[in-house]
């Protein structure tokens, strides 16, 4: 569990009532509470990211700053970044049962991020997701080799995409 000392506090807006905005807001803290590596990746992020459940319609905005993490409803500019596809797809990608990659690649999920932060939604992913091997008591031995795998690929498409940027 988080100490007080050692925890980043992740606050809900007033007016962010949305229940997509509740659940990110619990698997965020879940996330941090369970994991001080996290708090301390959590404490240095910095930006903006809107997730869009698109056949639903709802957005929140989640603002990483020196003081927390912020949740708001609807899209806030300025954007670092952007995520959007069906509610049930973003919510296996936050439970940590879904790939970005692999929902990105299968056009599952749309992903738009600034040329300087093009890795800003994956690090946002890693830091919300629980962890599999967590949730399943042991996932297998090749759990860290196939995530390791597949963030290798994105950091590959990443770098062909800012060759084709410039």
């Amino acid at each position: 569990m988080a100490t007080s000392a050692a925890a980043i506090p992740v606050q809900r807006a007033e007016t962010a009532e949305s229940g997509f905005a509740m659940i990110v807001e619990q698997f965020l803290r879940q996330s941090l509470d369970e994991s001080e590596e996290k708090r301390h990746r959590a404490a240095r992020l910095r930006g903006r990211m809107a997730m869009t459940a698109s056949d639903h319609g709802y957005t929140v905005t989640l603002v990483f700053t020196e003081e927390g993490i912020s949740i708001l409803d609807g899209g806030e500019e300025p954007l670092d970044a952007a995520i959007a596809g069906p509610y049930q797809t973003l919510v296996d990608l936050i439970q940590g049962v879904d790939s970005p990659l692999k929902a990105h690649l299968g056009r599952r999920i749309k992903v738009k991020s600034r040329p300087r932060k093009l890795l800003f939604p994956l690090h946002v992913h890693n830091l919300m997701k629980l962890d599999r091997e967590e949730q399943a008591g042991g996932a297998g031995t090749f759990a860290g080799v196939r995530e390791a795998a597949l963030a290798g690929a994105a950091l590959a498409i990443a770098a062909v995409l800012l060759m084709y940027a410039t």
